[in-house]
């Protein structure tokens, strides 16, 4: 979870975590001194309920406008179904937590819908499909950070708790083959970025496009010397 404060009116809340976190989100809120009804809207990075679980709630409760890319509003909004998760090549653990998923996935009314290329709370959106069917990347130009979901991640998964660069996990991710295009395509624009912040693991602060592209070189995703 990010806040991207710009004053009242304009404090946007970039993913929500788990329902089960939701006293650790009231309290970090505290520690920004706001809280959720202070919040002009949620921006999420893609559907999954470690992401998504308290926009909901965050809505119901404190009007708080909700936006997503529209492949993932249509699954939160239930107008499409919510696509069944498998372990696949993925550990033990992660098919215990991809259960819980299949199980209890987040529900929430988007109140806009995101497409490729608009701009929301100051930050560009980029679609960048795979791991679920709407994730995105947002990039905040003025502070050249590029804010990533699980499409790029600062911690192993699929527990997170090891640092390392990381692309997404098998047993979360709807379509490998796409995310890793994703990938590729968004890092072969001329799109630069100083800071990284991902869904999972700490910020990657200062020249993190060129460490993430040497990484995606040497898991063979983009070519070497690609555009940096």
């Amino acid at each position: 979870m990010f806040l991207i404060d710009g004053g009242r009116g304009d404090r946007f809340l970039v993913d929500t975590g788990h329902w089960s976190e939701r006293a650790t989100l009231v309290y970090a809120l505290k520690r920004a001194g706001i809280g959720p009804s202070d919040l002009t809207g949620v921006l999420l990075t893609h559907r999954h309920s470690d992401h998504a679980g308290n926009a909901r709630w965050l809505r119901e409760w404190f009007g708080v406008r909700i936006y997503a890319h529209r492949a993932d509003a249509e699954i939160l909004e239930g107008t499409q179904p919510v696509p069944f998760m498998e372990r696949g090549a993925g550990s033990f653990v992660a098919g215990v937590l991809a259960r819980f998923e299949n199980r209890w996935p987040a529900r929430v009314p988007v109140d806009r819908a995101l497409d490729e290329g608009d701009t929301v709370a100051g930050m560009e959106v980029h679609w960048v499909p795979g791991h679920t069917e709407g994730s995105v990347f947002y990039r905040h130009a003025s502070t050249r950070s590029l804010l990533s979901g699980d499409t790029l991640l600062t911690a192993i998964p699929p527990l997170v708790l090891r640092a390392g660069i990381a692309l997404p996990y098998p047993t979360f991710t709807r379509d490998m083959r796409q995310a890793h295009e994703s990938i590729r395509a968004f890092h072969a624009q001329a799109i630069d970025y100083d800071h990284l912040l991902p869904g999972h693991g700490r910020p990657l602060m200062n020249d993190a496009r060129r460490r993430i592209v040497d990484h995606l070189e040497r898991q063979g995703i983009l070519a070497a010397n690609s555009q940096t």
